[in-house]
């Protein structure tokens, strides 16, 4: 018998279902296969108008393709809107809402069925959505981006069932009444930050354990053992006077525990990319002038766990984020949010009197850039072994790299591209324009947004590139996610 190869390919997948499928068969199942024959129809009319091909419906799930990640999503809205406004003319307690997950992924193929994780990270996605809402992955974020006129919105970084590593997951806004954060990335936040006692118990118990089971683990994880301010721990926090030099280039550190600081001076620059720049988005620009009128300094490295944890013997933090197994010491400190990086620059600013303060996005760019205005502080193009990221040299990218593990640029600074995404300290705007012209940070717009910057570990060259930009939640917590601090010099 002849076997034939399997065939592989890049897709996009739609996975969807019934919320609350279960109850409403359980109060009237006739009524409900009527409304689900009614909804099927029109969602297969719509898959197939944006030239998708229905894999499989069994029950109230759907499994769609297309060659287009584009089409995917728009398929997505369309359906959503359109059932919307058929659950408009039913009862409350019979509307049938879909939540809907969108992947772009490897798929291997066998006789028109699909298989592979491509199929289960969409799956997964379609969990995590409420009704008549949308998860999207990072990769679809990526292709995706300012093509849909809904609001995209970053829901923060999960563990799901069968897949090793963490999906960063995004959200569709289809309806600008439906309240984000949404309900279960509202109550993930909560498990991050929380000693879990008796409402884990609580939640064992109940119906929603279904969903929480793959995740409790990897959320207990979050919490290690605070660590305990020693006498040795008392004496590298001892606080040093600030050197008389602090001319550009020059370098100091508070304490023994304390960021390793430069001196980088004033000047200007043009921030953002221009349309011609190789994987220009349209949040990058339009490029401006921007003046950096004082010189400040900015932490030569990340924000390592041997200060964060320095932070939380002292009370400073009240956070105690997990480090995945990777270690901790000079590792970059990841499982932090915009608050928890608030919380650190206030507990050094009391520590050593110094303004210490998460730099502005004008100014993490400006000294990202160091006097380039390519892609990259070296150069258009990626150089091998120059960052942390996917595909950029010998490290294969499967996690973050110790501080300091590639070259530093001009200014002394390290990391700057790759490695873990960085807080700043300025409010999320959808592009460039109007934002300030002289350094500071932009302290209007979407503030419970805040800027992300630097790209991170197992991600494309193109998401490390200097002009790059995304939005995080305030309380968004990620194994991506870090920051480096700034200072006010006197």
């Amino acid at each position: 018998m002849e076997h034939r190869p399997v065939e592989r390919r890049l897709a996009a997948i739609l996975s969807a279902d019934v919320s609350g499928y279960s109850r409403l068969m359980g109060e009237d199942d006739e009524a409900t296969l009527r409304t689900l024959s009614e909804y099927r129809e029109l969602q297969f009319y719509l898959i197939g108008h944006y030239r998708g091909r229905v894999v499989n419906a069994p029950g109230d799930a759907l499994l769609a393709e297309f060659s287009s990640v584009i089409d995917a999503v728009t398929c997505a809205v369309e359906i959503q809107k359109a059932l919307a406004e058929r659950n408009d003319r039913l009862p409350e307690n019979r509307r049938m809402e879909f939540r809907i997950g969108v992947h772009l992924g490897d798929v291997l193929v066998k006789e028109g069925a699909l298989y592979g994780d491509g199929v289960n990270i969409a799956a997964r996605l379609e969990g995590l959505a409420d009704g008549r809402g949308i998860c999207i992955s990072r990769a679809v974020y990526e292709q995706v981006g300012k093509k849909l006129d809904c609001e995209l919105e970053y829901l923060g970084e999960y563990l799901v069932k069968n897949i090793a590593e963490p999906v960063e997951v995004y959200g569709v806004r289809v309806f600008p009444e439906d309240r984000a954060p949404r309900r279960r990335r509202r109550a993930l936040t909560v498990w991050q930050g929380a000693v879990l006692g008796t409402a884990a118990v609580l939640l064992i118990q109940g119906a929603a354990w279904w969903f929480w089971k793959d995740d409790l683990a990897f959320h207990l994880r979050e919490s290690p053992a605070k660590p305990g301010l020693t006498g040795e721990l008392r004496a590298r926090l001892a606080v040093k006077p600030l050197p008389g030099d602090l001319s550009s280039g020059k370098t100091f550190r508070h304490c023994g525990d304390c960021p390793e600081m430069a001196v980088i001076p004033p000047g200007s620059f043009t921030m953002g990319s221009a349309p011609d720049e190789k994987e220009h988005r349209p949040e990058e620009g339009p490029a401006r002038l921007v003046a950096i009128p004082k010189a400040f300094a900015m932490a030569r490295f990340e924000t390592t766990f041997a200060q964060w944890d320095a932070c939380v013997a002292d009370s400073g933090c009240a956070h105690v984020p997990q480090d995945r197994g990777w270690g901790r010491g000079n590792m970059p400190a990841i499982y932090v949010h915009w608050q928890d990086a608030q919380d650190y620059v206030k507990w050094l600013t009391r520590r050593t009197g110094r303004t210490y303060r998460l730099p502005s996005e004008a100014e993490w760019e400006y000294a990202a850039r160091a006097g380039s205005q390519a892609s990259f502080w070296w150069g258009k193009e990626l150089k091998p072994d120059q960052a942390n990221c996917d595909r950029c040299g010998r490290n294969p990218s499967r996690q973050t790299a110790p501080v300091g593990s590639f070259p530093p640029n001009p200014f002394g600074l390290f990391d700057m591209h790759g490695n873990v995404w960085e807080w700043t300290a300025d409010c999320w705007n959808g592009t460039l324009a109007g934002a300030p012209s002289g350094g500071e940070a932009w302290t209007s717009g979407q503030c419970d947004l805040r800027v992300l910057r630097g790209g991170a570990w197992g991600l494309a060259q193109e998401s490390i590139r200097a002009a790059r930009r995304i939005p995080g939640k305030l309380d968004a917590r990620s194994g991506k996610q870090g920051f480096r601090v700034a200072m006010t010099l006197p």
